[in-house]
């Protein structure tokens, strides 16, 4: 049983194509998928409705930079993966970061040990990356 199975995760991203790719990736290793959205706005509305575990955010989002958002999701107990080119202007809220572009397993595996580490998991073998994790409690 994967370790993401039944979590749910906020996707924001712009562009069309990487989310619906994003949401197809995470529904079939079981998580729950809310979004995508596009914008800031659309993504503190999902939330609003209901936190998720983890969030997968696109920093440079059309015609504004997700930073807020970052930090607020992480003020609210959501692990936050940024996804993104930009690279150099990483939020220290960040969980985990992962450069574009990036491959399935890269993502998943980044998933996988962000959701161990941050939700304290004792020790688990994360089926969808095939690896073992172990943390603090």
């Amino acid at each position: 049983m994967s370790c993401l199975a039944g979590k749910r995760v906020l996707v924001v991203e712009d562009a069309w194509v990487v989310a619906k790719a994003l949401q197809s990736l995470f529904e079939e290793v079981g998580l729950v998928v809310s979004g995508p959205t596009a914008t800031v706005a659309g993504a503190e509305r999902l939330v609003s409705e209901q936190v998720p575990h983890l969030a997968v955010v696109d920093l440079k989002l059309k015609r504004q930079m997700a930073f807020g958002l970052i930090d607020d999701l992480h003020n609210r107990g959501v692990s936050v993966v940024v996804v993104s080119g930009m690279v150099s202007a990483m939020p220290a809220t960040a969980a985990a970061i992962v450069e574009k572009p990036f491959s399935k397993t890269e993502l998943i595996e980044t998933l996988c040990n962000v959701l161990l580490r941050d939700h304290r998991h004792t020790r688990e073998k994360c089926v969808c990356c095939e690896t073992e994790q172990s943390t603090q409690q």
